[in-house]
């Protein structure tokens, strides 16, 4: 799967998801940046190969983007889509068993349960909360280092 560099808000989903609604395509490509890693380490991690991941990947944000309007619970996006995601995983393999298998599969190691995954999230959420109560200039720095794919060049942290 390519890597996708994104620029990092402060928004919630909540808002992101709102602003996806008005019709903001800033908002969204944010949103499928958020998530598109975890939703293809889901997919990778049930056994597909990086193509296939990929293929799920799409077909993922396809559904988002068709039940968007009807999603409830939007502070609850990040679970949604984990079972989503899961469920999307397990219907593409399903539809590949149905064809011969290749005899280059190699199944991965067992993947964190679906709970496990929520955990992670909540907690990367916490962190994002966390620096949100920062200055502006130690936001920065932390988002620098940590958080950017790729990491910038020393010169561009130091400044």
């Amino acid at each position: 799967m390519p890597r996708i560099v994104s620029r990092t808000t402060d928004q919630s989903d909540a808002a992101l998801i709102d602003r996806c609604l008005a019709g903001d395509q800033e908002a969204w490509t944010e949103l499928v940046n958020r998530y598109s890693r975890l939703v293809y380490s889901i997919a990778f991690k049930s056994g597909l190969d990086e193509d296939h991941a990929a293929d799920v990947v799409q077909n993922v944000f396809t559904i988002v983007l068709r039940r968007l309007e009807s999603l409830q619970d939007t502070d609850r996006f990040s679970a949604w889509l984990i079972t989503t995601s899961h469920r999307e995983s397990w219907r593409y393999k399903k539809q590949m068993r149905e064809q011969p298998l290749d005899e280059t599969f190699n199944p991965v190691d067992d993947e964190p349960t679906a709970p496990q995954q929520v955990i992670a999230w909540e907690q990367a959420s916490l962190v994002h909360r966390a620096l949100d109560r920062l200055g502006d200039r130690c936001q920065r720095l932390l988002r620098m280092l940590f958080l950017e794919d790729p990491r910038p060049a020393y010169e561009d942290i130091a400044a």
